[in-house]
């Protein structure tokens, strides 16, 4: 028989290398089989199967594998199918052939059978042209030039082809556990990872990601499975092995730092050859301990919850108490007594905002407070001084703000105090029972692993020619990269695939990576330094995306992380929001600008000095060539001089590389560096030094700016020039925020926006219109506000907030800029802007807006004239103000274009 045109089936079994002949006899309807030895059998109809006509299929595009093991040197690949099954006939270029059942063997296609992912792949290969390793410029190319196959299952395949990427289905819930700590954010992304193919985990500064990595690879490993951790260089890799190897742990004997040439002969050289001692390991328990540790999940969620209210809270408190400060201030300047109104009973913040609303009621209809409202009062607010209604209406409404400010004050701490108490009693040792006994299962499975094996050494040769035998033994690799393929044999799949700083990685090193591993996980931070394109390599990056109709997604000057997330939209995503590094006011900057205040701060403000600092040299223009002098003398003279501070525990930072070689010569005992290479670092003191006698787009990059920041633990210094510069800088919304945390007033005709206190106030508002009749809160005003809350909900504008309804006399400083006229109108109680957008890190106005009813506002009218006095006060304290007629259109559209002006 002709084993490439024909397939028998006898029975059930093949037996095509066995048959001389087999012919259907009509006469007796049974198969006539003839075998070689010549021999002849009759087999009934059902009993034969007799199959043609086969497909031929490419080797390179198919991945065999029988009982573990991968069939190479294949020459030609010959499918037979029927209705229920199919089989192969395989022919290898040592001229053997083989026939098998498919259900005997485990095929995988490869990806490249799909013609859009392999234009997508033809692409990656050629921009890896442009990604130069070393001396070698086309190292990379080389690379993916050996890559013939690709399977179905690994995570590049869904990368090319994003139709293929389906969530993982509900019922595929996995329970981790966690040696190396938790919290709930971290809970999410490791149970996630574990249950999807392809995960995200965003690591903003501080939030535990080398923490959550451990976590993962432990979950992976109780799965008897492999991974490899790898980032664009040693590092950040380093930094894992760091962690397992420590004393603490003695988990190094499973991970192998390999990847280039350098590491291979470190490990091959430095192997050891004893296992660690496994008797305090083992426990008889272990399966209990991994019961018990799934129960335990539930009562753990509590109090993860309940650290991130406490932290919440304490954050809450701090804004408060600065606002308060601010407030009593902007009081004391309008001469309000603000303890003058006597209670017979103590009043909750929601009581006196209540009161609060009925006041402004009284107010907004331009009255004076009358008896029965006195009585009212009486009874309901416990308000027995008659006396204090006699001062003016607007004066009495900040009497109560104050109140409510030391009312709310309160509450808050004791809600602080309280759950302080409640975790004091259970949480610690309820975390460290859950984290222990994750870390006896874990360790527990490892003993029963290897107690019985003895420890093999490997040679260079062993890495390539015994690659599974090699991660029998060492189950985690870490490389870079670049050299993720290239650790063992190159035709190695691994389980998981880490990729640790992902927005640093470009998208042909990543997608090299993800090319040998069925799951990847992969972890960075989009708010953080990314890869540099060189700016000439653009124009021919561009060129060659321009020759291939793909998503822009995969355009090479996204990093690997972005890319993920515009070519996958719907990948599992978690963001790590709880932070430990940086002292509250340091990364609170961070938080607003650049997270949309999404981070629970975990650390404590205790009050300390010196937090946050602004150094400024003399006007005038200092820098040559990206170097000042004159900043690296107030870094000399005034900053370490004033502040004595530890060498070891300080880093200057500059984001030019001239000014760090001119400050290493200077002050050569700290550690001194650009801030990409200060990325991952971090000490307790940080020194910027930002150059620029006028702050560039460079110096100014967000991403930059938020990794500088996030270096310090519990001192920022910033040295800057004295020039003026754009108030659209983030520098300037830096240098504005510290000076409002350190209560210094700049020289403004308007004040602080009192944020906490009209959000507090729209809220109750809210719902206190809902219980009357809509006296001032038309539906005009409901729909610009939310009109305004869509525009600032875009992440360009993440750092603006909006407030309704404030006083005008709550915003001005200087009313002896005001003509008298202007002063009374500014005064009344009732006046008041409609909404105010403002920035809420330097808690400054950016635009008032008005929403004005047409024949209310027409000309003529007194409301007009009002408007004018309004128009003009705004005018003198420098706030644009934007009118829109309830009959008008195009709001959107003007407010976008007027934001993006001012910004």
């Amino acid at each position: 028989m002709d084993a490439k045109n024909e397939m028998i089936i006898i029975k059930g079994e093949i037996k095509t290398s066995d048959v001389q002949s087999c012919k259907y006899n009509n006469a007796t309807n049974k198969w006539d089989v003839e075998y070689n030895s010549g021999r002849v059998y009759s087999y009934g109809k059902h009993n034969v199967k007799v199959l043609d006509n086969p497909v031929e299929l490419n080797p390179k595009l198919y991945k065999i594998v029988k009982d573990g093991r991968d069939f190479y040197n294949i020459d030609k690949i010959y499918k037979f199918s029927d209705s229920n099954t199919s089989y192969y006939h395989i022919c290898f270029k040592n001229g053997f052939d083989r026939d098998y059942c498919e259900s005997d063997l485990k095929i995988t296609e490869s990806c490249f059978n799909d013609e859009s992912s392999v234009n997508i792949f033809n692409y990656l290969k050629q921009i890896s042209k442009f990604c130069k390793m070393g001396s070698d410029e086309d190292l990379l190319y080389s690379r993916y030039e050996k890559i013939e196959y690709v399977g179905d299952d690994t995570a590049l395949a869904k990368y090319l082809n994003p139709t293929k990427y389906k969530d993982s289905p509900v019922n595929n819930e996995f329970k981790p556990i966690f040696p190396f700590g938790c919290n709930n954010s971290q809970y999410k992304a490791v149970k996630r990872a574990m249950e999807n193919q392809i995960s995200v985990i965003q690591g903003p500064p501080g939030t535990g990601k080398t923490q959550t990595i451990l976590n993962i690879i432990a979950n992976i490993l109780m799965q008897g499975k492999t991974v490899q951790v790898v980032s664009n260089n040693n590092s950040a890799t380093d930094n894992v092995y760091d962690k397992l190897a420590s004393e603490k742990y003695s988990l190094g004997f499973i991970a192998a730092k390999l990847g280039n040439s350098t590491n291979k002969e470190k490990f091959i050289e430095n192997q050891k050859l004893e296992y660690p001692d496994f008797s305090t390991w083992k426990n008889d328990n272990s399966s209990e301990l991994r019961e018990n540790i799934v129960s335990q999940s539930a009562n753990i969620k509590d109090i993860f919850d309940k650290q991130e209210k406490l932290a919440e809270l304490r954050q809450e408190i701090s804004q408060l108490q600065i606002e308060q400060e601010y407030f009593n201030r902007h009081a004391k300047e309008l001469n309000v007594n603000i303890d003058n109104i006597k209670f017979r009973k103590k009043l909750s913040s929601t009581q006196l905002m209540s009161l609060w609303q009925d006041v402004q009621i009284i107010s907004d209809k331009q009255k004076q407070i009358g008896f029965w409202f006195k009585i009212k009062a009486l009874i309901k607010y416990g308000i027995t001084d008659f006396k204090s209604y006699k001062q003016d209406i607007s004066d009495f409404i900040i009497i109560i703000q104050s109140m409510f400010y030391k009312a709310k004050y309160l509450e808050i701490l004791n809600n602080i105090k309280d759950i302080e108490e409640f975790l004091k009693s259970i949480s610690d040792n309820n975390i460290k029972e859950f984290t222990d006994n994750s870390m006896i299962v874990f360790k527990d499975y490892l003993a029963q692993k290897y107690e019985n094996r003895s420890r093999k050494r490997f040679t260079d040769k062993d890495l390539w020619l015994k690659s599974e035998e090699f991660l029998m033994d060492y189950p985690i690799v870490l490389s870079t990269t670049f050299s993720s393929r290239s650790s063992l044999n190159s035709n190695t799949v691994y389980d998981y695939l880490i990729i640790d700083e992902a927005s640093q990685v470009d998208i042909a090193t990543g997608s090299l990576a993800i090319s040998c591993a069925k799951n990847v996980v992969i972890v960075g931070d989009t708010k953080q330094l990314a890869n540099i394109v060189p700016p000439k390599l653009k124009p021919q990056v561009e060129s060659v995306f321009s020759k291939y109709n793909i998503d822009n997604g995969y355009k090479f000057t996204n990093s690997f992380l972005q890319s993920i997330l515009d070519v996958l939209p719907n990948v599992p995503q978690t963001t790590l929001r709880e932070h430990y590094r940086c002292h509250p006011k340091i990364i609170e900057f961070c938080n607003q600008k650049f997270y949309n205040g999404e981070l629970i701060i975990m650390t404590k403000d205790n009050d300390e000095k010196d937090v946050l600092l602004v150094k400024k040299t003399a006007k005038g223009n200092h820098v040559r060539d990206h170097y000042s002098q004159r900043q690296i003398d107030v870094i000399k003279q005034n900053i370490i001089t004033e502040y004595s501070l530890d060498a070891d525990e300080t880093g200057i930072i500059s984001p030019y590389r001239n000014q760090v070689n001119a400050l290493n010569n200077e002050i050569g005992q700290f550690e001194i560096d650009t801030v990409h290479k200060f990325q991952g670092r971090e000490k307790d003191n940080i020194i910027i030094s930002t150059v620029d006698d006028e702050i560039s787009d460079f110096v100014d990059d967000p991403n930059l700016l938020n990794v500088a920041i996030s270096r310090a633990k519990k001192r920022l210094m910033i040295v800057v020039t004295g020039n003026p510069q754009k108030k659209e800088r983030i520098i300037t919304e830096l240098i504005d925020y510290i000076n409002y945390n350190n209560f210094e007033v700049s020289d403004s005709n308007v004040c602080s926006v009192f944020d906490y206190l009209y959000s507090q106030y729209k809220d109750e508002r809210d719902e206190y219109l809902k219980k009357h009749s809509k006296i001032s809160m038309y539906d005009s005003e409901n729909l610009m506000y939310s009109l305004i809350k869509d525009i600032i909900a875009d992440n360009k504008f993440s750092s603006l907030g909006v407030i309704c309804r404030i006083p005008l006399r709550m915003l001005i400083r200087k009313f002896d800029l005001l003509s008298a006229e202007e002063y009374k109108y500014a005064m009344n109680t009732s006046t008041h802007l409609d909404f105010l957008i403002y920035n809420k890190i330097t808690k400054k106005p950016l635009l008032a807006i008005e929403v004005d009813g047409y024949e209310y506002h027409k000309e003529g009218t007194a409301q007009a004239e009002r408007d004018k006095l309004k128009n003009n006060i705004m005018n003198t304290c420098h706030i644009k103000l934007l009118r829109f007629k309830t009959n008008g259109s195009g709001e959107k559209e003007k407010i976008i274009s007027t934001i993006k002006t001012l910004l």
